[in-house]
This record gives C-alpha cells, structure tokens and sequence, in this order.
C-alpha cells in the first residue's frame, strides 16, 4: 500500500433549490478555497 486517507462521507444530503443560496454558497467555498490556512473543505 502506497497512500492512505480518510475522506468525509456525510450521513445527510442537502440539495439547494434556491437561486439565491447557491450563490451564497459558492462564494463561501470561493472564499475558503482561496485562504491559505483552510487545508481541505467538504460540503454536500
């Protein structure tokens, strides 16, 4: 075995219908994926 990891599975799922909050949504991960300090991020 060369690698190894763990990998968040969520137990419940969230589907977003609102046009509104999905764009909330996608600035949020924009915003973490651009902080240096956030090493990995899992959402449904």
């Amino acid at each position: 075995m060369m690698e190894a990891s763990v990998t968040m599975i969520p137990q419940t799922w969230v589907e977003l219908t609102d046009e509104e909050d999905i764009k909330k949504l996608t600035k949020t991960l924009d915003l973490l994926d651009e902080d240096d300090d956030v090493q990995a991020v899992y959402h449904n």
